[in-house]
């Protein structure tokens, strides 16, 4: 499984939503609050096997679906597994 899918993945199932696209953002469209945006980083680090930095790990420095796929692939490269 790609980035990308898997974090939409994630997202989808924190949002309630079926579906994410790569524009939206993630208090606006996805109505994550903060409690939802910090479990986000936690389980972003349990899938992808990483561990964030600190200058990183402030959800709100994420606006978008796509700000966090760039920060995991930052991590992992850009691999697709």
């Amino acid at each position: 499984m790609n980035i990308e899918t898997k974090v939409k993945e994630i997202l989808c199932e924190l949002s309630g939503e079926e579906t994410v696209e790569n524009t939206d953002h993630l208090q606006g469209d996805l109505a994550l609050d903060s409690l939802m945006m910090v479990t986000m980083l936690v389980e972003i680090e349990e899938a992808f096997d990483i561990e964030l930095d600190e200058a990183d790990m402030n959800p709100f420095d994420l606006g978008t679906v796509q700000n966090v796929i760039d920060m995991v692939a930052k991590y992992c490269g850009d691999e697709n597994e």
